[in-house]
């Protein structure tokens, strides 16, 4: 787990480890990226609460990318799970991912949604659902929902691979890995019917390193620049020209082809939010005895 800044939200985080998704001979490896608040202080306290914490520290401030490789080379065991400092697990999650892995003779695996919230796990405001079964390269490009954040993965995989890309601080990082899985010949799979809490809201490193609104597109076109040779000739053309230099912010309307011709699935986005507009709209067309069920699941999601 990298940990710059995470004082407010690195308690929960853990907490959802040891309660829960701990098992005996697991390794949690925290490596404080040279954080200026109080993070230090929290983990030193979960340390003696949970006496199986490995803390190492950076002396400056290297990024998340780095940060992350520096633990993952520091794991002894053959799984590596990544979970950051702001997002919580569900109950149970994590033995079922491994399992779910290790029966598919997986390289990497994703939880079949991600589900955001802002302050309360109990309040949803929307999720990202995915594919299950496994992702092509097709399906990565297809869109821009793509299985990320907390993966599961093995560490011979992630040495194959080179590791994380350490671009700046780790704009778009777990996008860039999971390319890289896929690119390089990893089976990548999703386990449907599972999840784990994305926290957003808060000044993030995402949010702090997308400031700049081409950001995004320059970083992935370093990192989709490797694999250019498996796209579309068309595609290609456009990502090299000017037209095409947000073409990751653009995904959207138009996704990106590989070369086999395989037409992708993309995930999709849900809103939960009881005040959003799909829920309002839902709220004007269903009939009154469905409206009342509407609201059951928003209060159990």
């Amino acid at each position: 787990m990298p940990a710059y800044n995470s004082a407010e939200t690195i308690s929960e985080s853990i907490d959802s480890i040891f309660n829960g998704n701990f098992e005996s001979g697991d390794e949690v490896i925290i490596v404080n990226d040279a954080s200026t608040d109080r993070t230090e202080e929290k983990i030193i306290a979960l340390q003696k609460k949970y006496p199986p914490i490995i803390y190492l520290k950076n002396k400056e401030n290297r990024g998340c990318p780095a940060t992350r490789n520096i633990g993952i080379h520091s794991a002894k065991n053959p799984l590596i799970f990544n979970l950051d400092a702001d997002d919580v697990l569900a109950k149970k999650s994590v033995a079922t991912l491994k399992e779910y892995l290790i029966a598919q003779n997986a390289d990497i695996s994703a939880f079949g949604e991600s589900r955001f919230f802002t302050k309360s796990i109990k309040k949803i405001t929307h999720k990202w659902v995915y594919k299950g079964g496994v992702i092509t390269l097709a399906d990565y490009l297809a869109g821009p929902y793509v299985p990320g954040g907390n993966l599961i993965y093995t560490k011979k995989s992630w040495k194959k691979i080179g590791g994380y890309w350490e671009y700046g601080k780790g704009l778009h990082e777990f996008w860039g890995f999971g390319l890289k899985q896929i690119a390089m010949g990893s089976k990548f799979v999703v386990l449907p019917d599972s999840y784990y809490f994305h926290r957003y809201g808060k000044p993030s490193l995402f949010v702090r390193e997308s400031r700049d609104s081409q950001e995004g597109s320059r970083v992935t076109t370093k990192m989709i620049m490797d694999f250019i040779g498996l796209l579309r000739e068309d595609d290609a053309k456009y990502i090299r020209s000017e037209e095409g230099k947000n073409w990751f912010d653009n995904i959207s309307e138009k996704p990106i082809h590989v070369l086999s011709g395989e037409l992708g699935i993309t995930g999709y986005k849900v809103s939960l939010d009881p005040s959003g507009p799909f829920v309002k709209m839902l709220k004007k067309i269903l009939p009154e005895n469905l409206k009342t069920h509407l609201k059951r699941i928003l209060k159990k999601t």
